[in-house]
C-alpha cells in the first residue's frame, strides 16, 4: 500500500478523464483512509492531487453532467468533514442533481433506451445510492425515504441470485446478450451501496431487513458458484471463469459486514480467504487497480475486529435459535451422589452460562459459571470440607443474553 501509494501520489493527473489513473474508484477517499490508518498526514497530498483533478476540473469544471460510472462522493465528504470546503458540497450537489440517472422521478425505460432495472446498469444505480446517502448526510438535499433506488438495487441482487440458482450457463441480463457474463465485483459494488444506505441515519428498518437477507443469500450463492479453490479468488466473469484477485477487495468487505451483522463465523472464513488472495495476488501497477483495492477494504479490517452488532430481526432469530438449543441442556447424573466420586455435569450449554442452585425455600446455595466452555463440572462440594446436604433442589441455567432453563436436582 505504501510503496504503490507513494508512486501514484506523485503521478500527474492531466485534464483527461483517464480511468486508468488513481482518481478512479475514489482516489480521494483512498488517500484519506491511508492517512487515517497510518496516522501520517503526508498522505493527504495524494488526496489533494486527486481532488484537484476530480473535484475541481472534472465535476466543478463541467457541472451540467456527471457520468454514472464516475460518481465518487465519499472522498469529497471526508474532505469536507476535515476542511469545511464548500467546493466539496457543491460537487456532491452537482452529482445529486446532474449525475446520470439521478432524477428519481424519471422512468428512464420509458424516456430512453436505458432500463435501470437491468443489471447492465447496476453500477450506475449503486453510485446514485452512494451520492444520495452522502448528500443526505451533509444536508445538501432532502430525499424521499426510503430511496426508490434501493428497491431497484435489491432487484439486481435478486436477478443475480435467481441466475446462480437456475444453473443456467448463459447470463442474459446484460445489454450485450450475455457475452460478458456475471461479474462478482459488480455485485460487490451494489452490496457496498446498499450497506452504506443500511448504515446511514435515514435507513428504513424494513428495507434494512430486506438488504441483510438479500446480501446474505448472494454472498453464499456467489461463493459456491464463483470461488476458485486454490486461488483464493472469485472469477472475473462467468463465461471465462478466469481468476481476478485484483478485484477481491471490492468483494470481501461484504463478508466482513455480514459477520458484523449476523455473527456467522463462515463469513469471516470466506472474507479472510478473499482478503489473503487479494493481498497476495492483486495487480497494483495501475492507478485504477490500486484504488479499487483500497476503496473499502479498510472496512473489512474494521468489521472483522469489531463486536458483532446484530440487526433487530437477526438478533431475535438468533435468540430464538439459542433458546431452542438451550432446551437440550442436560444436568447429569440426577439424582446426584457427591460421595460417589462422580462429578455433576451441566452440558450442552453456551460459554458464559451461569448455573444457580437453590434450596426448597428459593435461597441460592451456589452459583457456577461456564466461562469460555460449553459445559460445567462440579464435585458437589460447597467448600473444601462441606458437601451439599441431601435433599431436593431447583436450578436455573442463565445465558448472558437473558435466556433461562429451569429444572429439579435431587442430592443423595
Amino acid at each position: 500500500m505504501k510503496s504503490y501509494g507513494r508512486k501514484f501520489m506523485s503521478t500527474p493527473i492531466n485534464g483527461k478523464a483517464n480511468e486508468t489513473l488513481v482518481w478512479y474508484y475514489d482516489g480521494v477517499k483512498v488517500y484519506y483512509q491511508i492517512a487515517e490508518y497510518t496516522k501520517d498526514q503526508s498522505w493527504l497530498a495524494g488526496a489533494k492531487t486527486c481532488m484537484n483533478w476530480y473535484r475541481d476540473q472534472f465535476i466543478l469544471g463541467r457541472p451540467s453532467h456527471v457520468d454514472g460510472w464516475r460518481m465518487f462522493p465519499h472522498g469529497l465528504m471526508l474532505d469536507y468533514l476535515r476542511t469545511s470546503d464548500e467546493k466539496d458540497k457543491r460537487a456532491i450537489e452537482i452529482m445529486e442533481k446532474n449525475g446520470a440517472f439521478s432524477d428519481r422521478n424519471v422512468d428512464y425505460a420509458r424516456t430512453s433506451t436505458f432500463d435501470l432495472k437491468s443489471v447492465a446498469l447496476s453500477r450506475e444505480v449503486a453510485y446514485n445510492i452512494n451520492v444520495h446517502v452522502v448528500a443526505s448526510a451533509l444536508g445538501v438535499a432532502s430525499f424521499s425515504k426510503p430511496d426508490p433506488y434501493i428497491d431497484i438495487a435489491l432487484g439486481h441482487i435478486k436477478s443475480w441470485n435467481d441466475w446462480i440458482k437456475s444453473r443456467n450457463p448463459s447470463f442474459l441480463y446484460l445489454s450485450d446478450g450475455g457475452k460478458t457474463g456475471f461479474q462478482p465485483f459488480m455485485a460487490g459494488l451494489t452490496c457496498e451501496a446498499l450497506i452504506r444506505y443500511y448504515e446511514s441515519k435515514d435507513a428504513d428498518h424494513n428495507k434494512k431487513r430486506e438488504i441483510l437477507a438479500a446480501i446474505t443469500e448472494l454472498a453464499n450463492l456467489m461463493w459456491d458458484a464463483a470461488f476458485l479453490k486454490g486461488q483464493n479468488a472469485l472469477y472475473y466473469e462467468s463465461n471465462r471463469k478466469g481468476t481476478a484477485p485484483d478485484l477481491n477487495l471490492l468483494i470481501c468487505p461484504l463478508y466482513g459486514w455480514l459477520w458484523h451483522r449476523t455473527g456467522d463465523r463462515s463469513f469471516i472464513d470466506k472474507g479472510d480467504a478473499l482478503f489473503q488472495g487479494g493481498v497476495a495476488g492483486a495487480y497494483l501497477s495501475g492507478g485504477k487497480q490500486f484504488s479499487q483495492n483500497y476503496r473499502w477494504s479498510f472496512d473489512y479490517v474494521k468489521w472483522r475486529k469489531e463486536p458483532v452488532e446484530l440487526d433487530a430481526g437477526a438478533a431475535l432469530a438468533q435468540k430464538e435459535k439459542r433458546a431452542a438449543l438451550l432446551k437440550r441442556a442436560t444436568v447429569f447424573p440426577n439424582p446426584f451422589k457427591p460421595s460417589s466420586g462422580m462429578k455433576l455435569v451441566i452440558d450442552n450449554i453456551f460459554p458464559e452460562c451461569v448455573f444457580i442452585l437453590n434450596d426448597v425455600s428459593g435461597k441460592k446455595v451456589i452459583e457456577l459459571n461456564s466461562a469460555k466452555k460449553a459445559y460445567i463440572e462440579w464435585d458437589g462440594m460447597l467448600s473444601k470440607e462441606l458437601p451439599l446436604p441431601e435433599g431436593s433442589y431447583s436450578y436455573v441455567i442463565k445465558t448472558k443474553d437473558g435466556l433461562e432453563r429451569t429444572g429439579k436436582l435431587d442430592i443423595k
